[in-house]
């Protein structure tokens, strides 16, 4: 394993308030037992993540949307700077879909749903279908979204 994913995993760990506050309070054996409970559980989801065809991350109006596998997601409020998580799979080279410069949100609805984790359905791909990830980030770069790690007009994730 890369020892920037543990060092970064780690710090943000370090930071949750709550864990400051055990260490505040000095119960650092209990801070220090969450803490690397919480970095098993980032690193579950990076393998997970990384394990599933079409995962991808996305950040938005609404937060932070780590897509890793059928039906499951792994959400923050907070911009992506701040999810340690969704950094750490942006950097391994992860999609990142950015839809915070759309100037119309309303047309994001309609773009279809990305099929993470299985087959996606056959065309035409509405807003109630799955379509595979590369015509869903054609789309919303069309709508004026950034699509990050990701070749213009290619169909493969970048390595």
């Amino acid at each position: 394993m890369n020892a920037w994913i543990l060092r970064t995993l780690r710090a943000d760990a370090r930071a949750w308030w709550y864990h400051t506050a055990l260490r505040d309070r000095g119960e650092t054996g209990e801070a220090e037992a969450r803490e690397r409970a919480a970095i098993r559980s980032d690193l579950d989801v990076i393998r997970k993540t990384l394990a599933t065809r079409g995962a991808y991350v996305s950040t938005g109006a609404g937060g932070t949307t780590i897509h890793y596998a059928k039906g499951c997601t792994l959400q923050g409020y907070a911009r992506l700077r701040h999810m340690a998580v969704a950094r750490v799979l942006v950097e391994i080279g992860l999609p990142l879909i950015d839809t915070t410069p759309v100037a119309d949100t309303g047309r994001l609805i309609n773009l279809p749903r990305v099929a993470v984790g299985h087959d996606p359905d056959p065309e035409p791909w509405t807003g109630l279908s799955y379509a595979p990830l590369g015509a869903y980030a054609a789309r919303a770069r069309a709508l004026g979204a950034v699509v990050a790690n990701w070749p213009r007009g290619g169909d493969r994730p970048a390595a």
